[in-house]
């Protein structure tokens, strides 16, 4: 079971090695998580409500490591 504390903060990379940034915001709807904001733009995304943010959906989430979360490299 992963905690959400655990998931803010963690750093984000693509299976290709690119990373993204860290987690600044976890998305949730029915007691589950639905997306990731991450990276630079995800955190002026928290700061100022914009809607320009690197948002990941949870389905494209392969893996999660105590150290990163590793998501597939194509992109929507």
């Amino acid at each position: 079971m992963i905690r959400l504390s655990d998931l803010h903060g963690r750093r984000v990379r693509r299976e290709n090695g690119e990373k993204l940034g860290r987690v600044y915001e976890v998305h949730i709807a029915d007691s589950r998580v639905t997306a990731l904001t991450c990276g630079a733009s995800g955190f002026l995304q928290r700061l100022t409500a914009a809607r320009s943010g690197h948002r990941v959906p949870w389905e494209q989430v392969v893996k999660v490591t105590p150290k990163e979360i590793i998501i597939l490299d194509k992109r929507p």
